[in-house]
């Protein structure tokens, strides 16, 4: 089984007597070890209850109801909707808000794993669609549950040698966060049509969901900045409102039409055309997707530079991306710093490594002797390049870069370009120069260039 994911969060703290925040590390894991959920998915699995199957697909509607804020915007528009012949399938405590509105449940989803999320089950509900995940006390507490299960690595390995035999069960995408999920088990049902309301993932004034939600007043919450707007978000809530646009684009792929209603951040991502996206924007998106993931130039170069380079002090991973090379940096007893645009590209390996998120087109507030820049200039717009390999080699004397010289192929996930400078060996050669900059040892490949290059001034600097 998949472990769950660890983060670490950088939170900003700025003191008014201070020049410049101080960046505190907040390690946030998950809310259900591994095992806990491995059990569950056992327990549960051996249960004999039906399992969500792949259905042929329908001219109906689903009704997706979250418990964000916004939906008491749309209580009305909720009832005419499954008035007209919609099905309402409503997330956790949801399903009781949907009833207090009138607004009767056709299916009450669940999937967290806590045993406390006993508490948020609606027995009124007319059916229960519970993942295979959560508690067998949740699973128990009414009649006659559907079980659906979430495609996380390794999960058959905890279901009976019958059922497996049987087969006919549908294993679902999706899974960081129930709302996602039931974007995929509707899909499995034969929906293709949606109307999704409280998908907000984000809180409204002081207020994370459209009712009392006691269980979650102790998250931890972020400022989140998307479409030059601000946003509160728990860190679990962030993450399912990024990855809902890779979800919600594979179902409109398979020509599904979704409707989504509200204003939070996740309404807020979704709305935002991805030719208006920043470039930091475009990257929280595109490290949702695993394809992406699994590319990691820094880590099959890492090997290479610490053989011909021999870095004898801190190295500073420019532009970290998974971390892997971190990784690979510290099994070599070499400590580094990982640097990086975003907060979510770290594998989960990797994020007890110091981490610090930043723009490298602003000075970098950290310096080290040997720096490590891989699968990163090219992703930089032409017009920035200068500035940035100022401030890389402003911050580290000695730098190790590969950039990729030819177009991405990643882009087409978000529609976007990733590689905005694609240019040949000779011209980053002559940018080096050109700055001032020294190359100690360069080579130009079929499809990347590589550089040693030195500051010449941070050396007279540093003797």
């Amino acid at each position: 089984m998949a472990s769950p994911k660890t983060q670490v969060l950088q939170m900003k703290y700025q003191n008014p007597d201070a020049s410049a925040p101080l960046f505190v590390p907040v390690l946030v894991i998950a809310n259900t070890p591994d095992e806990v959920v491995a059990s569950n998915i056992k327990i549960n699995s051996a249960k004999p209850l039906e399992w969500l199957k792949v259905e042929k697909e329908h001219d109906g509607v689903a009704i997706l109801v979250g418990g964000g804020p916004s939906a008491n915007e749309y209580t009305g528009l909720i009832r005419s909707s499954q008035e007209d012949g919609g099905t309402v399938f409503a997330m956790n405590a949801a399903s009781q808000w949907c009833r207090d509105h009138s607004i009767d449940v056709d299916y009450q989803c669940i999937l967290d794993a806590k045993e406390e999320t006993v508490e948020l089950v609606d027995p009124l509900a007319t059916a229960h669609l519970f993942g295979s995940q959560v508690h067998p006390t949740v699973m128990d507490s009414v009649a006659a549950p559907i079980v659906w299960h979430v495609d996380i690595g390794g999960i058959e390995d905890n279901f009976p040698e019958d059922r497996k035999k049987r087969g006919g069960y549908a294993l679902l995408g999706g899974g960081i966060s129930v709302g996602n999920a039931m974007l995929c088990a509707t899909y499995a049902m034969g929906y293709r049509s949606y109307q999704i309301f409280g998908y907000d993932s984000s809180h409204l004034d002081t207020e994370s969901h459209a009712y009392s939600q006691p269980m979650n007043q102790f998250i931890p919450t972020v400022e989140v900045e998307w479409g030059g707007k601000k946003f509160i978000s728990s860190v679990g809530m962030k993450a399912q409102a990024e990855a809902f646009q890779l979800t919600a684009k594979a179902v409109k792929a398979k020509g599904c039409r979704l409707n989504v209603y509200g204003h939070g951040l996740l309404q807020t991502i979704y709305n935002t055309p991805t030719s208006e996206l920043s470039e930091r924007e475009k990257y929280q998106l595109m490290w949702q997707v695993d394809a992406y993931r699994n590319v990691s130039p820094g880590e099959h170069m890492a090997e290479f530079y610490i053989k011909k380079f021999k870095p004898t002090n801190k190295v500073i991973d420019f532009g970290c991306g998974t971390g892997r090379a971190g990784i690979k940096f510290n099994d070599n007893g070499i400590d580094v710093l990982l640097i990086d645009f975003t907060d979510n590209c770290r594998d989960a390996e990797a994020q007890t490594i110091p981490f610090l998120q930043w723009d490298l087109a602003t000075e970098i507030p950290v310096t080290a002797e040997y720096g490590y820049c891989t699968d990163v200039m090219e992703h930089i717009p032409t017009e920035d390049v200068d500035k940035v390999i100022s401030n890389i080699m402003t911050s580290a004397e000695k730098v190790f870069f590969q950039i990729s010289t030819v177009d991405d192929a990643m882009g087409a996930h978000i529609d976007e370009p990733l590689h905005l400078t694609v240019k040949p060996y000779e011209w980053w050669r002559s940018q080096f120069i050109s700055n001032g900059y020294d190359i100690e040892w360069s080579d130009d490949q079929d499809l990347a260039a590589l550089f040693y290059v030195t500051n010449p001034d941070r050396r007279e600097t540093c003797q």
